[in-house]
């Protein structure tokens, strides 16, 4: 029996690896390529979603998988900042500030089991940090996981938690200075005034955009406004193309990673 608040040897020298070759991420293939490498040792699985907090509080979401079955539309409704999978654990992490273990059966008052199947996640081990305010920081979301929904399992995500999404913060921070996004002129516009564009450019109107982020539709004009405000233009339209031609839009094809 372990002790479930020490590590074996063995545990270590997987834990030392991990936060080694963690040392060695810049770049979104490095991240990868740590999280389905090194750090399977630990948490073996195929999906990870994580995601850390901008300066407005907005979280950055995030998806590492080697899952041929987790497709963007499954993604898109599990990050749904309305009626997601993850607002809901966070909202459920908050509450008890521990992780959060679904093995997959039904538990509690909904079907587990037909919503994880259903999204291709087969099981969900969440955890979370939080600012000093109380709000959330950061999460990783661990899905079809091969191992054990026990005290062990827990014990790795609180250890891992940390250095798992300062490594991940590094990594956007390095994208921020070295790419695209980096060209654009200091805080122009936030990640929330970005996604309401991206939504505008697909053609979708304030009502509609309302009710895919959860938000009200004064929220939504407010952020058009703050946008078309700070691009210097007085239409949807203009405020679309400047923010293409700043390149913090692309001109065409379906919603991926939010960055």
């Amino acid at each position: 029996m372990h002790n479930t608040n020490e590590l074996t040897d063995e545990e270590c020298g997987h834990l030392a690896r991990i936060l080694l070759a963690s040392r060695r991420v810049t770049l979104r293939h490095h991240f990868f390529s740590w999280i389905h490498g090194p750090v399977q040792s630990l948490i073996p699985h195929e999906i990870l979603l994580c995601g850390v907090a901008d300066e407005s509080g907005y979280l950055l979401h995030q998806r590492f998988t080697a899952c041929r079955y987790f497709k963007d539309d499954h993604y898109h409704r599990v990050i749904h900042p309305g009626d997601g999978l993850i607002n809901q654990l966070a909202q459920e992490w908050q509450a008890c500030g521990e992780p959060r273990l679904i093995a997959g059966q039904h538990e509690g008052s909904g079907n587990w089991t037909a919503r994880l199947t259903d999204l291709e996640l087969k099981n969900v081990a969440f955890h979370g940090m939080g600012w000093t305010n109380g709000q959330i920081k950061g999460y990783a979301s661990f899905s079809r996981v091969r191992m054990p929904f026990d005290d062990r399992l827990e014990l790795y995500l609180d250890i891992l938690l940390p250095h798992l999404l300062a490594t991940l913060a590094r990594m956007l921070s390095h994208e921020s200075r070295t790419g695209t996004l980096s060209r654009r002129p200091a805080g122009l516009i936030t990640v929330r005034e970005v996604e309401v564009l991206t939504w505008v450019r697909d053609g979708k109107t304030n009502d509609e955009i309302a009710d895919i982020l959860g938000l009200s539709m004064l929220t939504v004009k407010n952020h058009l406004r703050h946008a078309m405000k700070k691009l210097v233009v007085r239409t949807r339209g203009q405020a679309v193309a400047k923010a293409i031609a700043l390149g913090l839009l692309h001109a065409h094809g379906s919603r991926g990673d939010m960055q």
